[in-house]
């Protein structure tokens, strides 16, 4: 099988388009990451982490999104194939970077643990795999998760009421709060408004769940038929004691 026939289209946005344009393309197209261009060809991608880091950063708190551009939340990882190379190859990569950009002469595509996973999925069961989860309390001050995800590299935190799992706070939660915040709020009182947003405010409820015994075939269905990027995972009992994401997955091929 080669790369494109397991490539999905990439979306391109101009380096110097506005951050809050970027956001409104991710909106639109249910992504998490653009491929960043201009006229000399790609120059890397912008991620959700990467707008929250660009946005939460203090010396910028007192900006709206307007006024940055995406060249201030260009982010290198991604690698780079051809359409017509073994899609093993995007899969490898994947074990490294966030994201393949399928090049020929022009961005062809794009390969993510999103595709891998809905073509290929690895032997075993979630709990040979899972990773202990980074958590908050549903009080918990959102500037304080985003500096978790940015710190500790993850893209989804749960959020535990005690010993129960309540909700799921995503980059994409943050980024779209911060992005509100910034939008609506005076310019006199972004600093304190978004000290004062918690992630029972933004959180997801609901949350789709694996066991240690669920295979990782069947998470790996789940994620793409949800499209979700993560599973937190419950034992018998209803206790959280891991956390799966796609990208966990790809690393087990």
């Amino acid at each position: 099988m080669k790369v494109k026939d397991i490539m999905s289209k990439a979306r391109v946005v101009d380096k110097s388009a506005r951050i809050s344009d970027a956001l409104d393309l991710m909106e639109k197209y249910h992504c998490r990451r653009l491929v960043v261009k201009n006229r000399d060809g790609v120059q890397g991608i912008v991620t959700l982490r990467s707008i929250c880091g660009a946005l939460g950063s203090r010396r910028k708190y007192n900006h709206p999104p307007s006024l940055f551009h995406v060249a201030d939340a260009l982010s290198d990882d991604y690698a780079i194939v051809g359409p017509e190379e073994d899609a093993g190859k995007a899969l490898e990569a994947l074990k490294g970077v966030g994201c393949v950009i399928v090049v020929d002469n022009n961005v062809a595509g794009q390969v993510t643990a999103k595709e891998v996973l809905a073509h290929f999925a690895p032997e075993g069961a979630v709990g040979v795999i899972m990773k202990s989860p980074i958590v908050a309390p549903p009080d918990a001050r959102v500037s304080h998760i985003r500096k978790l995800m940015m710190e500790k590299g993850v893209s989804r935190v749960p959020i535990m009421d005690g010993d129960a799992l309540v909700g799921m706070v995503s980059e994409t939660d943050v980024a779209n709060a911060m992005r509100s915040i910034k939008k609506h709020s005076p310019q006199s009182r972004q600093d304190n408004n978004v000290e004062l947003l918690i992630a029972m405010d933004i959180m997801r409820t609901n949350v789709i769940t694996a066991t240690p015994e669920t295979s990782l075939k069947d998470a790996a269905k789940l994620m793409v038929d949800k499209d979700i990027g993560a599973l937190p995972v419950l034992d018998g009992q209803g206790r959280l004691v891991g956390i799966i994401t796609r990208r966990d997955i790809v690393r087990a091929f």
